[in-house]
């Protein structure tokens, strides 16, 4: 199990929330449990309205959740986007923001859960269907978030922020996992 707490850029401050952090768990039959829990003034927040699972597209433009997983001994890649709508979307890279064709077999399982003053996002994904890692040698794990409020402003969560500007594509906002599958 991997937890992370997720910090904000220093160019999008954010006093709207108080904390977010982000849990990675394998799972039997080789799936993995993504789980995101942001803290904070929800009644400030633009919370996506609920929507029939489905893929989508440039979710991250608004409040959305994400993964980027990688082989360490590689240039290859993936990125998964989870909404609060329960919108999905997962890209394979070849290289830095390269994409290369692949197409997810099985959906994720999004759960959404809301209080007056927490959201919790949860995604369970079937690693079988990434063929670019392997089980054997550890990863490079990106955990990240955006965060919009209702005036439109988007703050930026990760792990670690390696640039100037927001860049969950890369590396060094990642951090090493062994897995245990």
């Amino acid at each position: 199990m991997l937890h992370q707490t997720l910090i904000n850029h220093p160019a999008t401050p954010s006093d709207v929330v108080s904390l977010l952090t982000a849990t990675l768990t394998e799972l039997p039959e080789n799936r993995l449990l993504l789980s995101y829990q942001l803290t904070g003034d929800l009644s400030q927040l633009l919370i996506p309205e609920l929507q029939t699972p489905s893929a989508g597209d440039n979710l991250w433009q608004h409040s959305c959740f994400e993964l980027f997983i990688a082989q360490a001994d590689t240039e290859n890649y993936y990125e998964f986007n989870f909404s609060p709508s329960t919108l999905w979307a997962a890209y394979a890279f070849n290289s830095y923001r390269v994409r290369q064709e692949w197409h997810i077999k099985n959906a994720p399982n999004i759960r959404i859960s809301q209080t007056l003053n927490q959201l919790q996002v949860e995604a369970t994904l079937n690693l079988t269907d990434l063929p670019l890692l392997n089980f054997n040698k550890n990863w490079l794990i990106g955990l990240s978030a955006v965060i919009e409020t209702k005036h439109n402003d988007l703050s930026y969560w990760a792990i670690k922020h390696p640039e100037a500007q927001p860049n969950f594509h890369h590396r060094d906002g990642y951090i090493l996992y062994t897995p245990l599958t």
